[in-house]
C-alpha cells in the first residue's frame, strides 16, 4: 500500500512538468549558413575581397622592388664598390623588413576587420532571433551547428526564416572602410 502510495505521489509531481512540456517549442539556427546566406554576409564578404585585393596589389609593388634590388644586388654585387655594395644591401635588407612588417600589419588589419564586420553582423542576426523567439512563442532556439545540435528535423529548422526576417528588415551596417554608419541598408 504504501509503494502504491508513493507511485501515485511521484506520479503527482510529474503531471505539471508533463503539462509544461506540452507547451515547451523549440528551434534551431544554422548561425554560420544565415551570416553567409544573407544579403549582409555576401555585401560583407565581397567587400572583404575587394579589400584583400586591394592590399595585395599594394604588397605586390612592394614586392617587385624588393625582388628589383635582390636582383640588382647578385648582378652587381661582385661589381661594385665595398661602400655601392654595402649601401644596396643595407637599402635591400631594409626594403625586405618593410616589406615583411607591412605584410605582417596588412594581415593583422584583415583579421580585425573580418572579426568586427562579422561579430556586428552576428549581433544583428542575434536580435531578428530575438523577434523571432518572441513572436514565435519559442522556449528555446539553439544554435544548430553540429556541436551544439546532434540532430534537428527541418521542421524546427529557423535558419531560412531567420535569413528571410534579416534581408527583408535590412543592415545598419556600414560596408565602406571608414565611413560612417548608414541608418539602414536594405538588403
Amino acid at each position: 500500500m504504501r509503494r502504491m502510495l508513493a507511485y501515485v505521489f511521484v506520479g503527482l509531481l510529474c503531471l505539471p512538468s508533463l503539462a509544461a512540456a506540452q507547451n515547451l517549442k523549440i528551434g534551431y539556427v544554422d548561425l554560420q549558413r544565415a551570416l553567409n546566406e544573407s544579403t549582409a554576409g555576401k555585401r560583407a564578404k565581397e567587400d572583404f575581397k575587394a579589400e584583400l585585393e586591394r592590399m595585395e596589389q599594394k604588397l605586390e609593388s612592394r614586392k617587385k622592388e624588393v625582388e628589383r634590388l635582390r636582383e640588382e644586388l647578385e648582378k652587381k654585387g661582385l661589381l661594385l664598390r665595398e661602400e655601392e655594395r654595402e649601401t644596396l644591401e643595407r637599402d635591400y635588407r631594409q626594403k625586405l623588413r618593410d616589406f615583411e612588417r607591412l605584410y605582417k600589419d596588412s594581415q593583422q588589419e584583415l583579421q580585425i576587420k573580418d572579426r568586427e564586420l562579422t561579430a556586428r553582423i552576428l549581433e544583428e542576426l542575434r536580435t531578428v532571433l530575438q523577434e523571432i523567439g518572441e513572436q514565435g512563442n519559442y522556449t528555446l532556439i539553439l544554435e544548430g551547428n553540429n556541436t551544439v545540435v546532434l540532430y534537428g528535423s527541418k521542421a524546427i529548422d529557423l535558419t531560412e526564416t531567420v535569413i528571410n526576417a534579416y534581408n527583408q528588415k535590412g543592415s545598419k551596417i556600414s560596408f565602406k572602410t571608414g565611413a560612417a554608419p548608414q541608418t539602414a541598408v536594405k538588403n
